[in-house]
């Protein structure tokens, strides 16, 4: 939470889930700021900071790789059948 010069509160949440959360809060949240801060020209803003990478797998080698960190299990099938990508 960051209080900036022009009365501003900006949030940082993770996720749109919170944002949401959050806003539906913000109907007793902001009076009561207001109120304990004498500060009525308090506004708030809520921004999402969440960074999504997605794993993108081209060649078969990669598509190996990313389907072995879910199911470790899948190397020594493919060690018992003697298969090869």
């Amino acid at each position: 939470m960051i209080l900036d010069k022009s009365n501003i509160i900006n949030f940082s949440v993770a996720n749109e889930m919170n944002k949401l959360e959050l806003h539906s809060e913000m109907e007793n949240l902001l009076p009561y700021l207001k109120k304990k801060l004498n500060n009525f020209s308090l506004k708030i803003e809520i921004n999402i900071t969440e960074v999504i990478k997605e794993e993108i797998a081209f060649s078969p080698q990669e598509k190996y790789q990313y389907l072995l960190k879910a199911n470790n299990v899948l190397d020594e099938l493919r060690k018992k059948f003697d298969l090869d990508f």
